[in-house]
């Protein structure tokens, strides 16, 4: 009688919430870790185009746009997954994420440009703010199925 994480009593907790609910718990997962990487990765910049300025640029972008991508999409389908009690994803980690990381570096791009909004604060409380449409986006984006993968 192995107990799994699925039958854990936390998830089945989070399965019972309404769909508002959930989609706001995503959002709100979603979004704080795209604005501690976003703060993260500001903050190192100037550490990354020191060390040898084109390998440095090649290690900022392959960290926002490569690794980054991957981790967001990962954690989006096993928050689907585990919210939704869905198996599978319809589309790539990669993908998945970089779909998620382009929504969110637009709005914050707009905000910055046309209000000229520094990120920290003022558009990191916006994006927390904003994390209930960007669950939406993020549920949406990568559904998963409820068949049984063979």
């Amino acid at each position: 009688m192995q107990k799994t994480l699925s039958d854990n009593a936390v998830f089945n907790h989070f399965r019972h919430l309404r769909l508002i609910e959930k989609l706001l718990i995503q959002g709100l997962i979603l979004s704080a870790i795209l604005v501690g990487t976003e703060a993260w990765l500001n903050s190192v910049t100037v550490s990354f185009m020191l060390y040898l300025p084109p390998i440095g640029f090649a290690f900022l972008m392959a960290a926002k746009y490569f690794i980054q991508p991957i981790v967001l999409g990962t954690v989006n389908i096993v928050i689907i997954n585990s919210l939704y009690n869905t198996k599978g994803w319809q589309v790539g980690f990669w993908l998945n994420g970089i779909f998620l990381l382009l929504a969110f570096t637009t709005l914050n791009l707009i905000l910055q440009v046309t209000f000229g909004l520094p990120f920290l604060p003022t558009i990191a409380v916006i994006d927390l703010l904003l994390s209930f449409p960007f669950g939406c986006i993020a549920k949406f984006s990568n559904g998963g199925w409820k068949k049984p993968i063979d």
